[in-house]
């Protein structure tokens, strides 16, 4: 479906579609199972990024305070939102709801020390970093990187496991 420019003629107010809340739904459920019941979330304060990070925050089950960074914003700076994540001090994981390519070229950043797109999020995917040393561009690993329809799958995986036990 494509944008509709004379109900959105500024693309910053278009809400997510709602096949794409339902889908994300099942996602967030799945997301969450991965991350740790500490950390912040930070999001783009577009209203498509707001409504993600809203659903995820339910779903993460805890009251975390989201905040909205305009680094995240689909213009945003890999080098500037690298710098305010490190600022950001988070104990736990850190999760940022934001935009292609902004995202793909931040893990680009964190992975390789280049603002370069090395792998392509599909919308709702996620990834998870690590930086076992100093936090700087290039000094990240890869922990997995899974899309909106791997994370509704495992959370239904997760429900199937917890039924049997």
């Amino acid at each position: 479906m494509s944008r509709d420019f004379s109900r959105w003629p500024d693309d910053r107010g278009r809400p997510l579609r709602p096949t794409g809340v339902e889908e994300f739904r099942q996602a967030a459920k799945g997301l969450s199972s991965l991350l740790t019941k500490r950390g912040g979330m930070s999001s783009s304060p577009l209203a498509r990024t707001r409504q993600t990070a809203e659903m995820l925050q339910k779903s993460w089950g805890t009251k975390r305070v989201i905040s909205y960074w305009k680094e995240l914003e689909p213009d945003g700076s890999t080098l500037e939102l690298f710098n305010r994540a490190k600022r950001s001090r988070v104990a736990g994981d850190l999760v940022m709801v934001s935009h292609e390519p902004l995202l793909s070229q931040f893990v680009g950043l964190c992975l390789f020390g280049e603002s370069t797109s090395v792998l392509k999020f599909s919308k709702g995917g996620a990834v998870a970093l690590d930086f076992p040393g100093e936090v700087r561009p290039g000094g990240g690993r890869l922990l997995w990187a899974l899309s909106r329809r791997s994370l509704g799958r495992l959370r239904a995986a997760t429900r199937s496991k917890e039924a049997e036990e």
